[in-house]
């Protein structure tokens, strides 16, 4: 698979050293490993560390004495987020492995897993890629034990197992936004898995604060109305509020137009009648704000 340069190196190789002699070693992993494969510039770079959660912790202090900031941590998760001295943000995490004990709930998360096993808990095969970071940068070919690059090469969004949507919903919604914005396509098993989501309940488990902000996210893509017309066909509005159907949707070249969200929100909501706009705003738990900003009431 070959790459475009990922710049800045010179941070990568930096936390790359730093890891190794906190006991880790780092991996470069997800949006940033496709980007790359892609020809694109990666922006903001996502390292898995292989190694126990506290390596995390280390290094944040030792980053510390490179010039890098740190904006965030949660030492529990083993995950932060660090500006490097050149202003690229770098988030740091862990290897790990989840469980979800119920659809639709947040997983439950060990730390300390083999970098193939953190893999296999992601997405998409073309996020289920890694490559290992040396004192030099990138070293060795990727990791895809997943065939993210044969996905890459076909332009298809991948998921790695038909359970994948009762895990987690919200990842239907996340795969129209990148079919959208890379021009995939969805492979063909996300109808089975979409049936596995909707019988499992994940889709009533599941928060309503996290499908809003799932759903917000789709909205704030350039191509909205592309990622629309993909969660039509897989029936994803009426999986997270019964009734939301295609006749209640406008037509997506409506979206086009870019607004602020709350904006957005009243043009999705506004072919569907009084009743069903209340019970979308209460289902993906909408403030008193956005209920009426929106056209759902108070």
């Amino acid at each position: 698979m070959t790459t475009a340069p990922i710049r800045p190196l010179d941070s990568l190789e930096v936390v790359a050293r730093r890891a190794r002699k906190a006991g880790a070693q780092a991996y470069l992993v997800g949006g940033a490993v496709r980007d790359a494969a892609l020809g694109r510039t990666p922006t903001d770079l996502d390292v898995a560390l292989e190694g126990p959660a506290s390596t995390t912790e280390k290094l944040v202090h030792a980053l510390a004495d490179e010039g890098f900031m740190c904006e965030a941590r949660h030492a529990r998760f083993g995950t932060a987020t660090l500006l490097s001295p050149s202003g690229t943000r770098i988030d740091l995490a862990a290897t790990r492995e989840e469980a979800y004990p119920v659809p639709g709930a947040l997983p439950v998360v060990r730390c300390g897993a083999p970098i193939e096993r953190d893999l296999a808990r992601r997405d998409f095969s073309i996020h289920a890629m890694a490559l290992a970071l040396g004192p030099d940068g990138p070293e060795g070919r990727a990791i895809d034990p997943f065939d993210g690059a044969g996905d890459l090469s076909r332009r298809r969004i991948r998921l790695l197992h038909e359970r994948s949507l009762a895990d987690d919903p919200t990842r239907v919604l996340r795969a129209a936004r990148y079919a959208a914005r890379l021009g995939f396509s969805l492979d063909a098993g996300f109808v089975a898995a979409m049936q596995h989501g909707i019988a499992s309940g994940a889709f009533e488990t599941i928060s309503g604060d996290r499908l809003r902000r799932a759903l917000e996210e789709v909205l704030s893509e350039e191509n909205r109305g592309v990622a629309l017309t993909l969660l039509l066909r897989l029936d994803v509005p009426a999986a997270i509020v019964p009734g939301w159907e295609r006749a209640h949707l406008p037509e997506p070249e409506e979206l086009e137009a870019s607004s602020p969200v709350p904006a957005m929100w009243r043009r999705l909501l506004s072919p569907a009648p009084d009743a069903l706009r209340a019970r979308i705003a209460r289902r993906l738990a909408f403030s008193r704000a956005l209920r009426a900003a929106s056209g759902c009431g108070r």
